[in-house]
């Protein structure tokens, strides 16, 4: 038998009138006057002012010169005006075809950004550290053949001895072994770079990863790994081959192996491409110009440049037996 006996202690509390309940929450204060400084919203997002805030204070230590791009070499000024110096936090990609002169650009960069005083940090998938040091003799005028043969001159010997003399003064650092950006976050806090050389994307570890697949995931770590430091990142990386014979005609930069991710994230995107010799040739029934030789000229491309134009054609000439590449002026 149910007990529906009950105190009248267990009977809920129910207000006599309109009087006993509960009062409203106050409206927020209306600031008369100035209001207080905004203060930052729970998680890693900032609000307008704070953006504005970052923004003035990026720009006041420019004006103070605390803050400086990197600078181009000096002999590719037409680059340095289109595209500005090399930017904190930014991912450039410098892409060509195989031979082109994709690490003859990246040493050039080297030497100059070393002599300038900054800390670079060479990522070398392609050659070893001793084929990248003979190519830097070949830059201060000794023979390529000779010093892979050891039969020197002493005209080699001029050479070696202008190279050291120089490269002690620099602070750079060659790495062979990186393969992932696990790899290169290690080598970062190791060495402390103030600029990164990556040669070249595509030698970057796949794992098990289809091209595609594998580029865009490695692109979007270069970029994730230049802004968490604010060490820019200079990623060389090869284009596509062209058809037999149709190596004349300027890359674009749907040839990018990659190159949804590489266009999306990188700021900068500068195709190589050297002129080649051309013969007149009946192809499918009509008369066409057929690539025979890659000569010394052709041109920086800006295919991409987030804070300038793209579509730039800058002459250039790539001297192989120097390892160097300068503008046509």
């Amino acid at each position: 038998m149910l007990d529906i006996n009950f105190d009248d202690d267990d009977l809920p509390l129910v207000p006599d009138d309109e009087d006993d309940l509960p009062l409203p929450p106050l409206p927020e204060p209306i600031w008369i006057g100035e209001p207080p400084l905004p203060q930052p919203v729970q998680g890693r997002a900032l609000d307008g002012d704070h953006a504005l805030a970052k923004f003035t204070d990026d720009l006041d230590r420019r004006r103070r010169g605390e803050v400086v791009g990197l600078p181009w070499p000096v002999e590719w000024p037409g680059l340095a005006r289109a595209i500005g110096p090399i930017e904190p936090g930014s991912l450039t990609v410098v892409a060509s075809r195989p031979s082109v002169g994709k690490t003859m650009f990246g040493m050039h960069l080297l030497r100059s950004l070393a002599a300038a005083g900054q800390r670079v940090l060479y990522v070398t998938r392609e050659l070893t550290t001793t084929r990248l040091v003979r190519r830097h003799i070949a830059a201060y005028g000794a023979n390529m053949y000779r010093l892979r043969s050891g039969d020197i001159v002493q005209a080699d010997v001029d050479a070696i001895t202008n190279y050291q003399r120089d490269a002690a003064k620099w602070h750079t650092f060659y790495d062979e072994n990186t393969r992932t950006i696990e790899d290169l976050n290690v080598e970062i806090i190791l060495t402390q770079p103030t600029v990164i050389i990556v040669d070249y994307l595509q030698r970057l570890a796949y794992n098990t990863e289809k091209e595609y697949a594998a580029i865009t995931r490695i692109v979007n770590e270069l970029q994730d790994a230049t802004l968490a430091t604010d060490i820019p990142i200079v990623c060389l990386s090869q284009l596509a081959r062209p058809l037999k014979g149709m190596e004349n005609r300027p890359p674009s930069m749907s040839d990018t192996r990659g190159s949804g991710a590489v266009e999306e994230r990188a700021a900068n995107l500068i195709l190589l491409h050297r002129r080649w010799d051309t013969e007149k040739e009946e192809r499918f029934g009509k008369e066409v110009d057929i690539a025979k030789a890659p000569t010394s000229e052709g041109w920086f491309i800006i295919a991409k440049c987030a804070d300038g134009e793209a579509g730039k054609f800058i002459p250039v000439l790539f001297d192989g037996a120097r390892m160097r590449i300068t503008e046509k002026l």
